[in-house]
């Protein structure tokens, strides 16, 4: 931080401070006095002081851009850069022309070791001709992103997760006791009805990344989640899985190809195994926008050691994904779309084989500093290739879910989130419709 500060805070902030004051509006008086006394902290060089001053004031000023300005310097002096960029960014969405703003914006990216995109901002105040002391000074920091890039560093981190929560159909299932069929009425058992229960959920998982050069890159990853019922064990889930890959990173796109396996036990008896190759293509763009294109084939896998007749679900899918994303002010805009399509491994399990796609939106808001509300909804709509036993027709399924959430950075490492999901299922298959609600609530803890 103190390299970081020799380059850029005594000969570029002193160089460019006035420029961006004199284009913001004017304050009330109240705002005049906190705006006043953080320049003068600032001017000190009092960072921490003028940083606990604007979190005083933060619910009532932010928004405001002189304030939101000297918010972000002072979180960025006093070693707080991801709190710096939010700040930044509100002011460079009202005004994206402003250099002063770029710099800061930049200058935040880089201690946040978003390298890519202060690289980007650096650079489009240098086609602007700067002076040849703001040349100098952005140059430096071009030359220290190169180093960084260049440097050859592996990464290894890891992390613990638990939700509690409560669930209105653990199984899926619908809540009538009796279902029509073409050959008479079946009374559904229990077991096969709607079930409801409290849950928790406990997990652990790992990412590991090795560059060759700034460009290569392998990595592998690795997850483990256990979810146990309070009440009914039957639906008890635990779920290994582990990735593995290799990623060719140019500009502001990301190429990676890897295998991936995944173990399925249901009441800690194995109930499914699938193993997948896939491909991606990822690229941030200017202005917020982010895209992504994903291929991917999965041989899924069932458990005959209960039956022998498991493996008539035996299928290989097909899955193309892909998603947009527009970072605006406080919101994160995304929507993603998808097509699968299987095959049955036995002519007598085509039934269980099915054609799909779907569509899903998200919404996340910066609310305040650390607390990000979030709103999801999709839309998922099913066929199977032959028809169901019994019932002799094609089953049909269309899937409505829509969920409301709150993510609260507590710490660095530690974030806890609370969301309830609603589900309905309408099928024209009586015994598949069913609907549900889920509350969570959980911790995850990153070292």
């Amino acid at each position: 931080m103190n390299l970081f500060r020799t380059i850029f805070s005594s000969r570029i902030s002193f160089l460019f401070y006035g420029i961006f004051m004199s284009s913001l509006g004017q304050a009330a008086s109240t705002e005049d006095d906190v705006i006043s006394q953080m320049n003068l902290l600032i001017a000190q060089g009092q960072f921490n002081q003028a940083y606990t001053l604007a979190q005083t004031n933060l619910f009532d000023l932010e928004g405001e851009p002189e304030f939101d300005f000297l918010f972000g310097l002072s979180a960025l002096e006093s070693g707080r850069p991801d709190e710096a960029v939010f700040a930044f960014e509100r002011i460079a969405y009202i005004y994206p022309d402003q250099q002063r703003v770029k710099l800061e914006l930049a200058r935040a990216y880089f201690a946040s070791n978003n390298l890519s995109a202060a690289e980007q901002l650096f650079n489009e105040v240098l086609a602007t001709n700067p002076g040849p002391n703001v040349s100098e000074n952005v140059n430096s920091f071009l030359e220290l992103i190169e180093q960084r890039q260049d440097a050859v560093n592996s990464t290894f981190t890891w992390f613990v997760n638990s939700n509690i929560g409560s669930d209105t159909n653990i199984n899926s299932a619908t809540e009538l006791g009796i279902i029509s069929t073409p050959i008479g009425d079946v009374d559904l058992s229990a077991s096969g009805q709607k079930i409801d229960d409290d849950f928790l959920d406990t997990g652990a998982g790992f990412n590991y990344n090795y560059p060759f050069d700034k460009n290569r890159s392998a990595f592998a990853r690795g997850n483990y989640n256990k979810h146990n019922n309070f009440s009914t064990s039957a639906f008890d889930l635990d779920v290994l899985s582990g990735e593995a890959g290799y990623a060719v990173i140019s500009d502001n796109t990301r190429l990676s190809v890897s295998g991936r396996v995944q173990r399925v036990d249901l009441d800690s008896t194995e109930f499914q195994s699938s193993s997948s190759l896939l491909g991606s293509w990822q690229r941030n763009a200017g202005d917020g926008w982010s895209q992504g294109l994903t291929a991917a084939f999965t041989a899924v896998r069932y458990d005959t050691s209960s039956s022998p007749d498991n493996d008539l679900r035996d299928v290989d899918q097909v899955l193309l994904s892909g998603n947009l994303g527009k970072a605006s002010g406080r919101f994160l805009h995304n929507v993603s779309i998808y097509f699968g399509d299987e095959d049955a491994q036995k002519s007598a399990g085509k039934n269980n084989a099915q054609t799909f796609y779907g569509i899903s939106f998200s919404e996340q808001i910066q609310f305040r500093p650390g607390h990000i509300p979030y709103f999801r909804f999709s839309l998922h709509k099913s066929e199977n290739k032959s028809a169901a036993p019994v019932f002799n027709v094609d089953r049909e399924d269309d899937t409505l879910s829509t969920s409301v959430g709150w993510i609260w950075q507590f710490s660095r490492n530690i974030n806890i989130t609370t969301d309830v999901t609603y589900t309905d299922n309408d099928s024209n298959i009586d015994l598949y419709a069913y609907d549900r609600v889920k509350y969570q609530t959980g911790l995850r803890y990153q070292f």
